[in-house]
């Protein structure tokens, strides 16, 4: 079995893993508290997760220190997301979560020099993006502010430790080609979701 098919059929596999948390995606699981429901949210939902490692593996791969304003604009942004959910209705960002990670799964893949305006002109379109689609509709009041707290922790700590091991593995030859891959990998389980979600209708409840 060639190489490639055998990369096809675990990013399948893996995708397959994934799609059964999206029907509960924005719902908290029973038996956790809020905090530890808010957490965990950017781990269930596939846009958030997919997004998260791509930006986090651009920014340890480009190094962290000349794009700290970008760093600093997804933090910011993703904060203010998470605080419009307490004022405005959820919006539906999938798809534009989705095709970003995609998006940065090439830049990673290809290697570029990205200059520091466009990572932080995505980093806010996708902290924004991702703290707008973190609210949990069933929660209210303080539930909801310990959720949301929970998952500006979890948002903070699934970037941070992407850019951490790319930008550790960015020495030798190997390591970033591993990044690389990585990224080819992100980028083409974004797609798969992307047209999952665009092209099979949702089941009927």
């Amino acid at each position: 079995m060639a190489w490639s098919d055998r990369r096809v059929k675990a990013a399948t596999l893996c995708l397959l893993l994934l799609l059964p948390a999206v029907a509960l995606a924005h719902s908290p699981i029973k038996g956790l508290n809020n905090f530890y429901n808010g957490f965990l949210h950017p781990l269930f939902v596939p846009a958030h997760l997919l997004s998260l490692l791509a930006l986090g593996l651009l920014f340890g791969q480009q190094g962290p220190r000349p794009h700290t304003p970008a760093i600093l604009g997804f933090l910011t942004a993703s904060v203010l997301g998470l605080l419009g959910t307490l004022f405005i209705e959820p919006i539906a960002v999938e798809t534009v979560l989705l095709g970003g990670a995609g998006l940065l799964g090439l830049l990673i893949a290809a290697k570029r020099v990205v200059p520091v305006y466009l990572s932080a002109l995505l980093g806010v379109l996708l902290g924004i993006a991702i703290g707008l689609d973190s609210a949990m509709v069933e929660l209210s009041g303080n539930e909801r502010l310990a959720s949301l707290l929970g998952s500006g922790i979890g948002i903070y700590l699934l970037l941070l430790y992407p850019m951490a091991l790319a930008d550790h593995f960015n020495k030798r030859p190997w390591q970033r080609i591993a990044i690389r891959v990585l990224g080819s990998w992100i980028a083409a389980s974004a797609l798969l979701v992307l047209t999952l979600t665009v092209f099979v209708p949702a089941p009927s409840i």
